[in-house]
């Protein structure tokens, strides 16, 4: 980058060969022109852009949310922001056709027993006994969960189609948990099912806040379809 102190022809703009003109805080600044970068269409380099699109999506989905991106925020993974972490811890996890039981939505955290899922037509029916659960989690206020439809099948059978998916947050309050409590939470995904899918995952976990820091539950995962 430079910077033009005087210009006798008047103001530059645009390019000029390899230099760019432009003008910035009231200076005429030439930038080198960026050399053009060949993309390759090898199966391998396909593969990662695919897996790497997947991985952004379901970074992009959670961090949406101010509670889980603040939960992912404090963790001690190593990068700049939430954003970055997540896309760092479950870039390990994804595959390149499709993300898998091992992504999450929450960091690691308090173990999380005593759920089902049952799936039937269009809806997800999540099921928590809380008798099971850690003492811990009797103090949270929120559950969420991601569902995750694809089409693997599609993209596996084809490596210039870009992965067929959808994703979807859902958040639900909780409130007076205790080792009596049996929680049961029915998600429609008839308009999220739309057209059908062959492959879906649900991701959840439970979240509190005491006294400004975030606790959560490990990510639980169940393959429906």
């Amino acid at each position: 980058m430079a910077i033009v102190r005087k210009n006798i022809l008047g103001t530059l703009h645009g390019s000029v060969t390899d230099v760019i003109y432009r003008v910035r805080n009231g200076k005429l600044v030439a930038y080198s022109r960026p050399a053009k970068q060949k993309i390759s269409k090898s199966k391998a380099a396909i593969s990662a852009r695919n897996k790497f699109a997947l991985t952004v999506a379901l970074a992009k989905e959670i961090n949406n949310n101010s509670t889980l991106s603040m939960i992912w925020k404090q963790s001690k993974i190593k990068a700049t922001n939430a954003y970055q972490k997540l896309i760092k811890y479950n870039s390990l996890l994804t595959d390149s056709d499709s993300l898998t039981l091992k992504n999450a939505i929450t960091p690691d955290g308090t173990p999380l027993k005593g759920t089902d899922v049952v799936f039937s037509y269009d809806e997800i029916e999540l099921t928590i006994d809380c008798s099971k659960i850690d003492t811990n989690l009797l103090k949270s206020d929120k559950l969420f969960c991601l569902v995750y439809l694809s089409d693997p099948k599609t993209t596996a059978s084809n490596t210039k189609v870009k992965p067929v998916f959808k994703l979807q947050l859902f958040e639900f309050a909780l409130s007076n948990l205790s080792k009596t409590t049996t929680l049961s939470f029915l998600i429609d995904i008839k308009d999220l099912n739309k057209p059908k899918y062959n492959n879906g995952i649900i991701y959840f976990a439970m979240t509190g806040e005491l006294s400004g820091k975030y606790f959560h539950s490990v990510t639980g995962a169940v393959k429906f379809i």
